[in-house]
Formats: C-alpha cells, sequence, structure tokens
C-alpha cells in the first residue's frame, strides 16, 4: 500500500511542502524497472540533537501529524530488485546532506537485504499482529472459535448486552465520507476528554486521509466500517488493504465508560464481514493494545532502522547512553 500512486501522491499534496523528497527511478532496457522516493526528514532529533535524516518512502514529516508508515517497501521489479537497491545504497552513501539514515516500518523480509549494506545500525523490532483468515477457513470456522476463551465469553456478553447492534460496510464514497467523518468526530472526543489534540488536529494529515478515501475506495484498496446501538455511531474503522490483507490503520469509539470493549467489539464484527468477504488476513499494525493480543492470532516483525555517520553529535549520544546503562547496571548491582 505504501507504495500505491494515491498512498504516495497524497503524502506529496500534503505533506511535500515542507518535506523535501525525490525520486531515484531505476531503468533497464529502455524501461522504469524500478521508483524510490527518498526524503529529507523535518524536526529530527538524535538524542536532544536537530539532526539532518534522510528516509526511504514516506517518511520524515514532524512527529506531530506524521501518517507513520508502516509495511514500507521498495517499489521494483523482482528480477531487478538487487541491481535496484545496489544503485540506490550507492547514492544514499553518496549523499553527504544526511546525518542520520532511516527505514521506516519495513517487513522483516524486506528489511534483510539492506542489512550488509549498513553494518552496525541499530534496528528496532516490533510485533505486528494479525488474524490469519486463509488459516480459519482451512478449518471451517468463523473468527470467533479461533480466539481464547476468555475473549469469545466476553464477545458474546458484551453484544448480548448491547442488543441491537448494526454495522454498515461502505461500498461508495458518499457512505465512506460520511463514516469517516463520524470516525474523526468519535476519534477527537476521546482524545480531548484525556487533554490530548488527537491525531486530526493536525490538516495535513486530515487532508491526506481524506484524498485517500476519494482515490482508493472505489479500488476496493480502503474499507471504512462502522457499529450502530440503535442509530447512534458507537465506533468506526479506517482500513488499507495491502495485497488482500486488511491493515488496521484509523477508529473512532464511543466512550469506553458508556460502552465497555466497544473497540473490541467493533474489531470482531468487521473480522467476522471480512472472512466472508474473502480477505486473506486482518493485521493490527504495531502498537500494544490489549485488544489486539485477544483478536491476533499470529505475528509479523517489523523494522526499524537507524544508521548514523560518524559525527560529534551521534559520538556524544552514544558515549551518554553507554555511561546511562552503566549507572543504571551499578545501581542495580548495589
Amino acid at each position: 500500500m505504501t507504495t500505491h500512486p494515491a498512498w504516495v501522491q497524497s503524502w506529496i499534496d500534503n505533506y511535500g511542502d515542507e518535506v523535501p523528497f525525490r525520486f531515484l527511478v531505476g531503468e533497464a532496457d529502455g524501461q522504469v524497472r524500478g521508483i524510490a522516493l527518498l526524503t529529507a526528514g523535518i524536526e529530527q532529533k538524535y538524542g536532544p540533537f536537530p539532526v539532518k535524516t534522510l528516509h526511504v518512502g514516506t517518511a520524515g514529516e514532524a512527529l506531530q501529524g506524521t501518517i507513520k508508515v508502516e509495511y514500507n517497501r521498495l517499489l521494483v521489479e523482482p528480477e531487478y530488485s538487487q541491481a535496484f537497491l545496489d544503485g540506490l545504497v550507492n547514492t544514499i552513501k553518496n549523499d553527504t546532506s544526511w546525518e542520520v539514515f532511516h527505514l521506516d516500518g519495513f517487513a522483516d523480509n524486506d528489511l534483510k537485504p539492506w542489512e550488509a549494506s549498513f553494518p552496525n545500525a541499530a534496528i528496532r523490532y516490533r510485533d505486528s499482529l494479525y488474524f490469519d483468515f486463509e488459516e480459519a477457513r482451512e478449518k471451517n470456522s468463523d473468527v470467533i472459535s479461533q480466539l481464547g476463551k476468555s475473549t469469545r465469553s466476553n464477545i458474546r456478553r458484551r453484544i448480548k448486552k448491547l442488543g441491537n447492534l448494526e454495522t454498515d460496510w461502505a461500498t461508495n464514497l458518499t457512505q465512506g465520507a460520511e463514516i469517516f467523518e463520524e470516525l474523526v468526530d468519535l476519534h477527537q472526543q476521546r482524545w480531548n476528554a484525556t487533554g490530548e489534540p488527537g491525531a486530526f488536529a493536525n490538516p495535513k494529515f486530515l487532508n491526506f486521509q481524506r484524498q485517500l478515501i476519494v482515490q482508493l475506495i472505489a479500488e476496493e484498496k480502503l474499507v471504512l466500517f462502522r457499529v450502530r446501538d440503535d442509530s447512534k455511531t458507537v465506533g468506526c474503522l479506517m482500513l488499507l488493504v495491502d495485497q488482500n490483507r486488511m491493515l488496521d490503520y484509523l477508529s473512532g469509539f464511543e466512550s469506553f465508560e458508556e460502552y465497555p470493549s466497544i473497540g473490541l467489539i467493533t474489531h470482531y464484527l468487521c473480522m467476522e464481514e471480512a472472512l466472508k468477504r474473502g480477505f486473506s488476513a486482518y493485521d493490527f499494525l504495531v502498537g500494544e493494545k490489549q485488544h489486539k493480543n485477544n483478536l491476533s492470532t499470529h505475528c509479523n516483525q517489523l523494522c526499524w532502522l537507524t544508521f548514523n555517520r560518524p559525527s560529534l553529535k551521534t559520538k556524544t549520544v552514544k558515549t551518554y547512553r553507554k555511561m546511562k546503562r552503566f549507572l543504571q547496571g551499578t545501581s542495580v548491582t548495589q
């Protein structure tokens, strides 16, 4: 999804005015074989120091308003992947403008070809939990039967107590836009109630999503799903579709005090419908939330690689971190 033309175009339209970017194009036999987006990060830091960063793909935005790219990858024909990667790495290493190089949100298998080119890079691994629909079909099973006993009990109890739940799966732009605006309202209400601005307070982030909906919903590359309780919207989801996998991207829910476990219930109902519609998996992406553990059956790993060019800034931060670990270890020993 992160290399889909609509995703990249929406990112450029909304972030390209503040994040410098360029494309590297690989050609063979007079034809384009691979394209990579390179971006220069803004407001990036290494420790306490501001640094100049270089990123591959739609990344490098300021933290407030970032789209948090996950399942990032190169867009290249398979038979040209190594040659394109070699050329891309050579270009990156010869670019003297950056101090820190980042690969953001790559799947572990997609990251492996990069590792030899950036030895001693720091790599952060994060779990991306998912439910395997294909496995459920092989077992001729529904979703709930594949979940843990306590989760099954909780879902059945909550649905029985709510009673009159209705669901909508957007099939056109008008319905999708309506669900999205409800999602935004619910999301903002919950975050504002805790004193936080909420993701959609950033107009670039909000417009990025609206543009995606217009371009992707007709291609069935984006799903907007809604749960109502007696005509009151209590949960909304926006999911991306990447190689027939559903990616849990954005959500908005009513107050958990008024509707306990409504996030769990909304995802569960969407999953049962997605199973019927032939999707292969339901991926919750990174982030530690209880409903992800409750509703998942498998796990992928996404990776964030950071490679620092030797400089006074990076040496200072590394020395400080080593000293901090040493002092913490000494304290524990004592």
